[in-house]
């Protein structure tokens, strides 16, 4: 998928996470999400992330805290930290602008918005969702080399990235789509997307024999 398509996309997701966040308002900014430990306000201040803090930055707050994952805490509490409604308006204005961080490029933030789309509506009962042929390209990103870096949690008692998926293989029943050898992990391409970045809420939405295997590696 080229930078170009990728970007149309996040530009869309982007305005979709928004309009959520308007629908949901200030009074449910403290609702939980499916990111362990951030509520709606956190997750929307994430959002601004690859917008606001440029990768030098975040690279200097992660070596001060010694960890990739408290980083990106740090920075969407601070982004956060302010009324709803004033993210949201940020959101909106700067949703058309390209964001390719040095690691991973544009399919970064556009498989970002994939999964934090579904991280907030899902809590809240609410069906938010994007097609299946963009998940379908999420899951090619997430089971890339750097995606795996990127969205795949490590698992328990190993290491990140390719540890949780080894002698796994993935099939998007939805979209005629395989990834990887081993005991089969069946489910949408929203629900095998969902589980592998380490959501445990879509464990239920998926099957194989594989799928027991996976639910005992996330953590």
């Amino acid at each position: 998928m080229d930078d170009e398509q990728l970007q149309a996309w996040t530009t869309e997701h982007r305005l979709l996470l928004a309009d959520t966040l308007e629908q949901l308002g200030e009074e449910r900014a403290g609702d939980p999400t499916l990111c362990a430990g951030w509520d709606v306000r956190t997750l929307a201040g994430h959002l601004l992330q690859p917008l606001r803090v440029p990768s030098w930055r975040f690279l200097l707050t992660a070596a001060r805290v010694r960890s990739m994952a408290v980083a990106c805490d740090v920075h969407a509490a601070r982004l956060g930290a302010r009324p709803l409604a004033e993210v949201v308006a940020e959101i909106r204005a700067t949703a058309p602008r390209p964001v390719r961080p040095w690691y991973i490029g544009a399919a970064g933030p556009y498989t970002d918005t994939c999964i934090h789309l579904r991280d907030l509506a899902e809590p809240q009962g609410l069906e938010v969702r994007v097609p299946v042929e963009r998940w379908v390209a999420a899951l090619d990103i997430i089971t890339s080399p750097r995606g795996r870096e990127s969205f795949v949690p490590r698992p328990v008692g190993g290491r990140r990235g390719d540890g949780l998926l080894d002698g796994l293989s993935l099939h998007a029943t939805d979209a005629d789509r395989r990834y990887g050898e081993g005991e089969p992990v069946r489910g949408t391409a929203e629900a095998v997307a969902m589980v592998v970045s380490g959501r445990r809420a879509y464990l239920d939405r998926v099957s194989g024999a594989g799928a027991e295997m996976l639910a005992a590696r996330l953590p």
